[in-house]
């Protein structure tokens, strides 16, 4: 019983001194490319486009690798706000640059190094 013990003492020891990933957050700051894009005046292939934008961040949300998403509803202009989860500089350029909308180059971004400090979760008006 006490070999058990000290096998399990050994183990965890073990595995809690393995480092733990790094993982950091990072805005990307995306906007349209063309000046007068409101989501009302969109065309055809802007709104398809808009569509796999929508599910591609859906689908980082579901992988744990998107921490939140929104629009600025600027009167100079729409643009989004994108918290992503990702080892380094690199990796989140990589999400950024797997986004449609940025692939069909009708919005550019930016990715910029970020830290949440306080987070709650939008209240039911």
């Amino acid at each position: 019983m006490l070999r058990t013990l000290l096998l399990a003492i050994l183990m965890s020891a073990f595995a809690l001194a393995q480092p733990a990933p790094v993982v950091r957050q990072f805005l990307l700051r995306i906007e349209p490319v063309r000046k007068d894009f409101t989501l009302q005046n969109m065309n055809d292939d802007e709104r398809r486009i808009t569509g796999e934008h929508f599910a591609y961040l859906k689908s980082l949300f579901d992988q744990g690798r998107l921490a939140f998403a929104g629009q600025v509803l600027d009167p100079k202009g729409l643009w989004g706000i994108i918290v992503v989860n990702a080892p380094d500089q690199e990796a989140a350029t990589a999400l950024l640059n797997g986004d449609p909308t940025m692939k069909s180059k009708i919005f550019r971004g930016e990715v910029i190094p970020f830290r949440t400090v306080f987070e709650r979760g939008a209240e039911k008006q």
